[in-house]
């Protein structure tokens, strides 16, 4: 993956539109008192946890696949502070990814007394929201928030890898990031990788 393989995607968040999504989603005012029968306390149950599932796709770089196959038992917290996630990717590989400190506090205090077996982004019955859904409802935000590109929950990764590149990360640390390569194949002792990875997205 170069740097050209980067920006050869269009349809990816700038930052203003990333900031305006994020906005439009943490809105309660905009959410209707009453559709297809389920109440505003409902629906803001459900606003929630996509909020919460398109800031982790634009602060971890996840495949929405990772994302939603997550349970809380694979976030790594320390004082009610989510700092990484453990992903199991493609290939059964997996990588632990450091998360910025400020959505770690936002996604620490989310998870804060739920059960370590539980699926993250669980609906009432259980089951995790399905890809189609995310997608539907990251469609509806993007018109809400004023965004006409065609931007899905994969561009929300393209978005990171991006942001990664203008801070200044070296190409092997987002491939790393992003599961395109193992840490290990770099010959970087793992401690020190990991270290280095944190410091990386301390920069977004």
């Amino acid at each position: 993956m170069g740097s050209q393989m980067l920006h050869r995607h269009p349809d990816r968040l700038h930052r203003r539109n990333a900031t305006a999504l994020e906005a439009v989603v943490r809105r309660v005012d905009n959410i209707p008192e009453n559709i297809f029968g389920q109440r505003r306390a409902h629906l803001r149950t459900i606003r929630q946890r996509y909020e919460l599932l398109f800031g982790l796709l634009l602060n971890s770089g996840l495949r929405i696949s990772e994302a939603l196959g997550l349970k809380v038992r694979d976030m790594r917290l320390r004082d009610g502070v989510a700092l990484a996630v453990r992903v199991i990717g493609k290939g059964d590989k997996e990588r632990l990814v450091p998360l910025p400190k400020k959505f770690g506090q936002i996604f620490g205090f989310w998870l804060k007394d739920r059960n370590r077996a539980e699926a993250i982004f669980a609906k009432a019955n259980g089951q995790p929201v399905s890809a189609q859904a995310a997608q539907a409802y990251l469609r509806g935000m993007l018109q809400k928030a004023g965004i006409e590109k065609k931007i899905s929950p994969h561009k929300l990764r393209h978005t990171y890898a991006t942001n990664l590149l203008n801070t200044g990360a070296e190409l092997v640390d987002i491939k790393a990031l992003l599961g395109h390569e193992s840490i290990a194949t770099t010959q970087i002792d793992p401690h020190v990788g990991q270290e280095r990875m944190e410091q990386v997205v301390a920069r977004l």
